[in-house]
């Protein structure tokens, strides 16, 4: 019995060193300004096919990142699977070693779920922003580039910045706007989306169209503040049920019960 917990002691602590020393791999390639470079200037000498579906997919992901990056990351994640999978270890010792990779992923995911609930909690915010920029006289792209070099550190505002870059570095608005609905599908992003291509082709005001959509989307925020505070109430009779209610019923009932065990009530 004690040979099989030194051995189960020791396999797990080789996997969670052999998973450190990987992790700590995965992070310095991660951070080397080198490799980053290496990827750039392969990725530019890739078909063009290939080459525009990496920078769409790179710059399509929330939060942002530039196609070396995205494709460093993508390597680092095939390369940590296939590592772990071609260790002449058992599977438990593999499926130890795969859970910091999963926990990465998992981070990974939740990070970008995180972005995006600012985002949305933030984009009433955004609009009036833009909305007050263009009333000062300003256009849409102008107002874009004016939010960009406010100092803040709104995500909704950050993406704001991004589809401005996303302009300078050649793309129309047309293909701007089409890659922002992609990388954040939501219905506000696509009522601002359709608000501003029928302002570019028919000159309509912008301003004002955004100040309405703000002040709309507010309201659904403050609409679905209240309901969820209603659920509140609901969500609360599990817990007050199966673990409230029995502690109760035992401080009243238990003494009754005990008297009643030792003799009975007099």
């Amino acid at each position: 019995m004690l040979i099989e917990v030194l051995v189960w002691v020791s396999l797990v602590a080789t996997s969670v060193s052999i998973a450190g020393l990987w992790l700590k791999i995965v992070s310095v390639c991660n951070a080397s300004g080198r490799i980053k470079y290496l990827l750039e200037k392969a990725i530019n000498k890739l078909p063009d096919s290939i080459k525009i579906n990496i920078i769409s997919r790179a710059e399509n992901t929330v939060p942002e990142q530039s196609p070396s990056e995205w494709l460093l990351s993508l390597i680092l994640i095939t390369a940590s699977i296939l590592f772990v999978v071609s260790l002449p270890i058992s599977g438990v010792a593999k499926s130890s070693i795969m859970l910091p990779i999963i926990i990465a992923l998992l981070s990974h995911r939740n990070k970008r779920r995180n972005h995006l609930r600012k985002v949305f909690r933030q984009w009433p915010s955004a609009l009036d922003m833009v909305a007050m920029l263009m009333q000062s006289g300003l256009s849409f792209r102008a107002s874009l580039h004016a939010l960009q070099n406010i100092p803040n550190d709104l995500s909704a505002v950050a993406e704001m910045a991004r589809l401005h870059r996303m302009q300078q570095s050649g793309y129309s608005l047309q293909q701007a706007l089409d890659g922002f609905c992609k990388r954040i599908q939501h219905p506000w992003i696509n009522l601002f989306v359709g608000a501003v291509l029928q302002s570019h082709h028919t000159g309509g005001a912008l301003a004002n169209t955004l100040k309405i959509q703000a002040n709309q989307f507010r309201q659904q925020q403050l609409l679905e503040a209240e309901k969820r505070a209603q659920e509140v109430a609901v969500k609360l009779m599990l817990p007050l049920i199966f673990c409230l209610f029995p502690v109760t019923m035992l401080l009243i009932l238990g003494p009754v019960f005990i008297g009643f065990t030792q003799g009975g009530i007099s």
